[in-house]
């Protein structure tokens, strides 16, 4: 980007030297769609990144989506030069093997080569420099994020295992596997924008453009990333506007905007199914531990070393009167009451709670957990869940005051 006077100077020389059907000279005719931090988006930009928008999302550009998606796009394009200003201020620079790498993946996603990449954007009037000018922007953002929260980010491991203990039991409710695209919305006049901006979607999406592509372009939840797949949620775990809809869409298809307190939803139900019994979809391994009562620190000590059922004679080899009992694999269904309260949650090669009963402590150890499609993730994978979540969050907020303290002037 460069600043007005630059623009302005470059735009007549540009004019003077290039040919009358060069991209040089195309660029000249564009006005000045955005001025941020002394910084221009001109209308070529905001036109490039539109028409990159509508061909990755598998878009035929019509009149009416047109102002639409440029709409998108210059929001996208303010959002990208503040992100850039503030990494700069950190020196955080993105070198050309790093979008070259990038690129190639992109090309592979598709099924091409990097060539031909760049002749189907060509044909399209979209030059490859746009999408390397996005890459650089993500990459250095998401750099500067995780090098300013990523060490002080803390999952603990309560929030791990009341997220686990809360899955287990939306076990037992409904539950669907969906899609998502979300506009944010913070004031009436981006709410009447987002919504007809999400009509506009759903209508091209009716035409056959595919959700995954869409919700990869134009959503703005984590989940874009991958197409809007949010996965198998419970019903309870919906936002309240969504419930409801949720409930009454069949499997294949899709909902209308829907508008919530922070933006606008479009949700897609993949497919549904009914809540059974707790556990009825896990088998575990499971060990029993006891020792004497007055022995309860040390069973504590084993458990928070979490090494699971391994060796576990080694493991309670100091414990004076601890022994252990190998409980079998079941279907948890099949546990008793008391049992499967005390392992819900609990992930593979992880302990329960030590629980003392009279002169006796004990505590049961999942050696391995058998979770099938509905089952509860493991402590990893709920523990990425959650560290993606907070990162977002936390992105989201020093975007949202690195916009609050600039200077943009929309010409759009």
């Amino acid at each position: 980007m460069m600043s007005v006077k630059q623009f302005l100077a470059a735009a007549a020389l540009a004019a003077a030297l290039a040919g009358p059907g060069s991209p040089a000279a195309a660029q000249s005719a564009e006005g000045v769609a955005a001025i941020v931090n002394d910084r221009v988006i001109s209308t070529f930009d905001v036109r490039q990144r539109a028409a990159l928008l509508t061909m990755s999302a598998g878009i035929e550009p019509t009149p009416e989506l047109e102002q639409r998606v440029r709409a998108q796009a210059l929001r996208d394009l303010i959002d990208e030069t503040l992100q850039l200003q503030e990494t700069a201020q950190f020196e955080i620079a993105v070198g050309a093997p790093e979008i070259d790498r990038r690129v190639e993946e992109i090309a592979r996603q598709n099924e091409t080569d990097v060539p031909t990449l760049t002749a189907q954007l060509a044909s399209r009037g979209v030059s490859i420099s746009t999408l390397r000018s996005q890459i650089e922007a993500d990459i250095a953002w998401n750099r500067l994020i995780g090098g300013l929260y990523g060490s002080r980010l803390r999952i603990s491991d309560a929030e791990v295992t009341a997220t686990q203990e809360r899955i287990a039991a939306n076990l037992t409710r409904s539950q669907y596997q969906l899609s998502e695209i979300f506009l944010p919305a913070e004031n009436e006049r981006e709410f009447t924008e987002m919504e007809q901006g999400a009509l506009r979607l759903l209508q091209e999406m009716q035409r056959g453009a595919p959700f995954p592509l869409v919700a990869r372009q134009f959503s703005r939840a984590p989940s874009a990333a991958a197409g809007g797949d949010v996965g198998w949620i419970a019903s309870n775990e919906l936002a309240p506007e969504l419930q409801p809809i949720a409930e009454r869409l069949q499997a294949g298809q899709v909902s209308m905007p829907i508008r919530t307190p922070t933006g606008v939803y479009i949700i897609a139900v993949r497919d549904r199914r009914e809540g059974g019994t707790a556990g009825a979809s896990s088998r575990v391994l499971l060990y029993q531990v006891t020792a004497p009562a007055a022995r309860q620190a040390d069973l504590e000590r084993v458990r928070r070393r979490e090494e699971g059922c391994t060796n576990i004679e080694r493991q309670i080899a100091n414990i004076q009167g601890a022994a252990f009992t190998d409980l079998g694999q079941t279907a948890e269904s099949e546990l008793s009451e008391a049992i499967r309260g005390r392992i819900a949650g609990v992930a593979a090669n992880r302990a329960s709670p030590v629980v003392v009963n009279g002169d006796q402590a004990d505590m049961i150890i999942v050696c391995a957990r058998e979770t099938g499609g509905g089952g509860v993730p493991d402590r990893n994978e709920i523990e990425a869940r959650l560290r993606e979540q907070e990162m977002d969050m936390l992105a989201q907020r020093h975007l949202r005051n690195v916009r609050r303290e600039a200077t943009i002037i929309s010409r759009q």
